[in-house]
């Protein structure tokens, strides 16, 4: 029987040159950055560092600029695991979306349910791996070996999550970029400092006689007006109707002594006790109704002092029983104007009370601009202490926690942080809504001659 010859090695290489021939080449082409995006992202580079940090203004690029940092340092490492990580799920899901829209078609393998990316191989094997992740839980960040990491608006995040993302990086001597915009002078003003090389004026921190003691990081600040494509009128007009904290932390990326946050001087406006009440005195009920896993709270100010005399939070109770205790404090202070809010369930709601007699003056916080004037008010009054209430715990951690964000054209929304609530904030402002308004006074005259 015949026998088929082997190959020779000269064959076997022919082979192999036949199939390299098939095997396509791909050319990744990214957006262009501008020049400070570029300045933050070849920092690496530049200053010989480990950790880059990045102090940004809102719409500077931040997000956009270190998705490409992000597909350049899977693209051009074989075996890499990159990770990045943002406060919320959702967060970490918009950079998702945006690096699979960089990356070549067919270039990669998405796992939807556990958010990443694998990079391949010509051949269609595994390259390196981009994994999404969120800081909700800092244990779960614990344990792996990562190369590169972006931590997204790092400000916003609790420091044990930063730790355990670091904790990743120490094997491998892996290199992150963290950027956020400020948010006071937590953790991440801590690490911002650790890579300041320059003074306020501009003049080195650092010499031979005072050597720096992090030369692994570098830290910069990027201001809003810093990206070419925001126009110098839109942040003139951000300045004129934001409060001064808020632009000068959100637009020009400065670290505040207190965070920008919405209310200052919360603790100032801590006074007095809870009150039983009075007779005579007129009193207003602000009213946040529960909705899925809220809560239903009841504040009730006096209305010439504008002190909180009554505060009540309840949930998962029927409609029925919420009816009922809302009827019975506002009879309780001397038939209270209540001021609800009448958007959604509210409607109703509103209309049943009346029908039992009560004074109602609802607020529609439907809309942004209505909740933005509402919010500002009680902003105000808290900062002048026109206002006061007792040490009530829920309503103090609320007031403390609670957030702005900056939407489409310098539009401010406000809400409670993600997973928290804010039904003690709107209860306070519907009540300092009404509060705040001239109480209309009924005067009799006797006029002769009619």
């Amino acid at each position: 029987m015949a026998r088929t010859a082997a190959p020779t090695l000269y064959q076997k290489e022919s082979k192999v040159l036949r199939e390299l021939d098939k095997v396509k080449s791909v050319t990744l082409l990214l957006p262009p950055t501008h020049p400070k995006q570029r300045e933050l992202l070849e920092a690496f580079d530049t200053h010989g560092c480990r950790f880059v940090v990045g102090a940004c203004g809102t719409k500077f690029g931040k997000t956009f600029g270190c998705c490409i940092a992000m597909v350049k340092e899977a693209w051009n490492h074989k075996n890499h695991l990159c990770w990045w990580v943002a406060p919320t799920y959702d967060q970490a899901k918009n950079a998702y979306q945006l690096i699979k829209r960089l990356l070549p078609q067919d270039t990669f393998h998405e796992h939807k349910a556990d958010l990443k990316l694998t990079l391949l191989e010509p051949d269609g094997t595994p390259h390196s791996e981009i994994v999404f992740k969120s800081a909700d839980n800092e244990e779960s960040l614990r344990g792996f070996g990562v190369h590169f990491v972006i931590i997204d608006e790092a400000a916003y995040m609790s420091f044990a999550a930063f730790v355990s993302v670091m904790t990743t990086l120490t094997q491998t001597r892996g290199r992150a970029i963290i950027i956020s915009t400020p948010k006071g002078r937590a953790w991440f003003y801590d690490v911002y400092e650790k890579g300041r090389k320059t003074n306020d004026d501009g003049t080195p921190r650092f010499s031979k006689d005072n050597p720096d003691p992090h030369p692994e990081w570098f830290s910069i600040c990027l201001p809003t007006a810093a990206n070419p494509y925001v126009s110098a009128e839109a942040i003139e007009e951000a300045r004129k109707n934001l409060p001064e904290d808020v632009f000068r932390q959100e637009y020009e990326a400065k670290f505040l002594l207190e965070s920008a946050g919405v209310f200052k001087n919360i603790r100032g406006c801590i006074k007095g006790l809870l009150e039983k009440p009075q007779p005579g005195r007129q009193y207003i009920m602000g009213v946040d109704l529960a909705r899925l896993r809220d809560y239903s709270v009841l504040i009730v100010m006096d209305r010439a002092r504008k002190h909180v005399v009554y505060f009540e939070r309840f949930n998962k109770i029927s409609w029925e029983v919420q009816y009922f205790r809302i009827i019975q404090a506002a009879r309780m202070y001397n038939n209270a104007t209540i001021c609800i809010d009448w958007t959604g369930i509210g409607d109703p709601i509103v209309e049943t009370l009346r029908n039992a007699g009560l004074r109602m003056e609802p607020y529609k916080i439907g809309g942004s601009t209505a909740k933005q004037q509402l919010i500002e008010k009680l902003r105000v009054n808290i900062e002048q202490e026109r206002i006061t209430y007792p040490t009530l715990f829920d309503l103090i951690s609320e007031l403390e926690s609670y957030e702005y964000k900056m939407g489409e054209g310098s539009v401010v929304k406000y809400s409670a942080p993600y997973g928290k609530h804010d039904d003690c904030v709107i209860a306070l402002a519907l009540a300092n809504w009404v509060v705040d308004q001239e109480a209309w006074i009924y005067r009799g005259y006797n006029v002769r001659g009619i």
